[in-house]
């Protein structure tokens, strides 16, 4: 009797991982791009980040932050759930860099011109290079661009 129900147990439970998509498998590349640009249209990210960047003319930085790290928190989540160990790494870099380029925006002590050079520094070849992989493991990201 346990033995048969131990057994009906297990069966329910490996049908209901199966249904609902909580085995361990990971999202491909093009999974994980359309993941993020799926994402990304459903939080409106695009707008929020043409106004947010209008408003730091204006010396408003709290809407970037705040905008940012809604995209930061996206990137990160798709980062840990796609099978691509290079478009991981380059979700990573871009959080990274993107986190850096807020900091030094939202730093009232610089000038323009120190924030630029700062910004201009962020991009290393290191960097440079992960973010063009993204930019070609996921070139159609319209939710973003």
């Amino acid at each position: 009797m346990f033995k048969k129900l131990a057994s009906s147990t297990a069966v329910l439970i490996l049908a209901a991982t199966v249904v609902t998509g909580c085995g361990s498998s990971k999202m491909s590349t093009e999974e994980t791009c359309n993941y993020i640009n799926e994402q990304a249209k459903e939080k409106g990210l695009k707008e929020k980040i043409q106004t947010a960047s209008t408003n730091v003319v204006t010396g408003d930085t709290q809407g970037l932050e705040t905008v940012f790290d809604e995209f930061s928190s996206l990137l990160k989540d798709a980062a840990g759930k796609t099978e691509d160990s290079k478009l991981a790494d380059a979700l990573n870099a871009a959080v990274e860099q993107t986190n850096t380029m807020v900091d030094v925006m939202a730093d009232d002590s610089l000038s323009l011109e120190e924030k630029t050079t700062k910004v201009q520094e962020i991009d290393t070849a290191e960097t440079t290079e992960l973010t063009d992989y993204l930019d070609t493991a996921c070139p159609n990201m319209d939710a973003l661009s």
